[in-house]
């Protein structure tokens, strides 16, 4: 069902465990991940370049963009960064003290002023001098040799800084005389000899990207004389950026980003196509005193999911908070997981709570929550722990599913909304158990559906036409529902069961359903073992030519005569050689029972559609 198109270098380097692996698909050709603690921006080949740290390691993150800055949360903190093409050169090198060793260049040109980034480099880290293989950084730091990346800044100027005032009358304002080049912008961070750590542009004075003044934050007093400085692209935002810091949940509506403050009812809004927030641009969900746990922007509007309720505000223009909450528009479900939102057909679905109980999925219908889940999936959720639930939306071949995973539980439900049905999206590891599907976010990207692992930096492409999980077996397992007539016993003669035929592919394979590939390579001084009883189709007398497909791919029936608490022997058939369009999985002679179910199981490589079924089954004496 998917195949590995990417990975993140951090997973490579340090194994970064559990670290939600968002995606946002910014403008410009790039597709923005966050792995671990680092930013990527991934180009249009899915080249990953890093343009940004985060201070936590673990646990979730949200991320959206305007098209113009890439917006991130990670519970503590908020973080920017200026779309830019980030990866202007490529190397490998090392950093000891203040100088940067390169032993090899990949690709592109190292210059005075661009930003380094890579595992274990200190975040605001410029090249302030140097040449060839030989330059020198602003933070002194110890970073062994390793795969590491640089991109030009936002701009190159020539300032000073000066501070006014003290304490909450504070201003701390940038003065630029020279540009050498780029333009400066709102939310950059400004770097050089002397500057303080996350000192950002807050305002726009006589300078609008050019020569003139600018407001910096004012966490600190500071005083810089004229010299070279650098607008970098990814920043931390300071305390003093907005009444509060950190956020979970983070969303765009009218070119404003909007967040939430963790454990309260608070969440607050940016200024108009930019990342800053001013003092006074916060609000409190109002309507119920349950804490605001995540929000979501569906039909330009603001829906406030607190922990046991919910309410909808919308942009009334306003000063200096720009929403308004939309009176009639209260309900009594909250949310039990706040990553459990995801837009889904015109609307969001999440995983729901209230004062009265849990683990119902909700699907919004305008204001009014709408029951989706079923009681079969309730039941899976029922008594036990749901706030880590992560959901996330596809579609393909016109199907829009809302796949929703439950890390404690290792169980992700998937939910067709062309269909109405439920279904439970599993990987089944080497020892043939069931876990939580590998996928963790989505994105659209280069006509692709990207999926990141939860685990281990990988970024998957879904496919209709890939039959593995990243050459792992997908076990497909379709169960029926009991088979009663009034407990009587019935003598089960017939099952038939309609697959798509002709789906073998190519390679050696075995009798019993096991799959070896193509091509098949036996590695020199090794052994081919036929097993006994076993057989393995090479070729089909007079009708095989060297490149005839050959796979047998088979399926596997077992029924249950006690309710499912134990089960028969398991009995394969052949669905089909490729070519042979006319086979038919037959199962015959399937005893007596007074309650049966059937289950059937494909776990070859191919594309197992099942078109119907039909059981011939007749009355026994009681």
């Amino acid at each position: 069902m998917y195949q590995l198109v990417s990975r993140g270098r951090s997973n490579e380097a340090t194994g970064y465990k559990g670290r939600y692996c968002p995606l946002s698909n910014a403008r410009g050709g790039q597709l923005v991940v966050v792995c671990g603690n680092y930013v990527y921006a991934l180009n249009p080949t899915l080249s990953p370049s890093i343009i940004g740290q985060l201070n936590t390691e673990v646990g979730q993150v949200g991320i959206t963009d305007n098209g113009i800055n890439v917006y991130i949360v990670d519970g503590t903190d908020r973080y920017t960064w200026r779309i830019n093409n980030p990866a202007n050169a490529i190397f490998t090198g090392s950093i000891t003290g203040t100088t940067l060793n390169i032993t090899t260049k990949q690709s592109g040109t190292v210059a005075v002023g661009q930003s380094v980034f890579g595992i274990g480099v200190l975040p605001e880290t410029v090249i302030t001098a140097g040449s060839g293989f030989s330059w020198t950084v602003n933070r002194s730091q110890t970073v062994a040799e390793q795969k590491l990346n640089s991109a030009n800044n936002g701009a190159i100027f020539t300032g000073s800084i000066a501070s006014t005032g003290s304490g909450s009358s504070l201003v701390v304002t940038l003065t630029v005389s020279a540009i050498a080049s780029g333009t400066i912008y709102l939310g950059q961070t400004i770097q050089g000899a002397g500057i303080a750590l996350n000192t950002i542009v807050t305002a726009l004075g006589t300078g609008t990207g050019g020569t003139g003044t600018y407001t910096l934050s004012n966490d600190t007093s500071q005083t810089v004389s004229s010299e070279t400085m650098y607008a970098l692209n990814f920043t931390q935002f300071p305390d003093s950026d907005g009444a509060f810091q950190g956020g979970t949940s983070v969303d765009i509506m009218d070119n404003i980003f909007v967040y939430n403050r963790p454990d309260t009812q608070q969440w607050a809004a940016s200024e108009i196509l930019s990342p800053i927030t001013q003092p006074l641009s916060f609000a409190s969900k109002d309507g119920a005193p349950d804490d605001l746990v995540a929000l979501i922007v569906d039909h330009r509007e603001v829906y406030l999911m607190g922990e046991n309720s919910s309410e909808v505000w919308t942009d009334a223009g306003s000063f200096p908070f720009a929403f308004q909450r939309i009176p009639g528009t209260s309900t009594q479900h909250g949310i039990a997981a706040k990553f459990s939102v995801a837009r889904m057909g015109n609307s969001f679905a999440y995983v729901s709570r209230n004062i009265r109980g849990q683990g119902q999925i909700m699907m919004m219908q305008g204001y009014t929550p709408t029951r989706i889940s079923t009681h079969a999936v309730e039941n899976t959720l029922a008594n036990e722990y749901i706030d880590d639930a992560i959901a996330w939306t596809y579609q393909l071949e016109g199907h829009e599913v809302y796949v929703v995973s439950f890390p404690t539980l290792d169980l992700t439900w998937a939910y067709d909304v062309t269909t109405g049905l439920w279904h439970k999206w599993l990987w089944v590891d080497s020892d043939n158990v069931f876990h939580r599907h590998r996928g963790n976010c989505m994105a659209l990207f280069q006509g692709q559906t990207l999926v990141g692992d939860w685990e281990n930096g990988k970024i998957y492409a879904l496919d209709k036409n890939n039959y593995t999980d990243d050459n792992h077996t997908v076990r497909r397992v379709r169960r029926a529902p009991h088979i009663v007539t009034d407990l009587q016993r019935q003598f089960f003669d017939e099952m038939q069961i309609q697959f798509q035929p002709g789906v073998g592919v190519g390679g050696l394979s075995v009798d019993f359903g096991t799959y070896i590939g193509d091509p098949f390579v036996i590695a020199a001084n090794a052994a081919l073992t036929i097993p006994a009883q076993s057989i393995f189709y090479l070729s089909i007398p007079n009708q095989s030519g060297a490149q005839q497909i050959l796979t047998k791919p088979q399926a596997m029936l077992r029924w249950s005569n006690d309710g499912g608490s134990t089960w028969s022997n398991e009995h394969w058939v052949g669905i089909g050689q490729q070519g042979k369009y006319q086979n038919r999985a037959i199962w015959r002679r399937l005893g007596w029972s007074r309650d049966r179910i059937f289950e059937v199981v494909v776990t070859d490589p191919v594309k197992a559609v099942i078109v119907s079924a039909n059981l011939k089954a007749s009355p026994g004496d009681n």
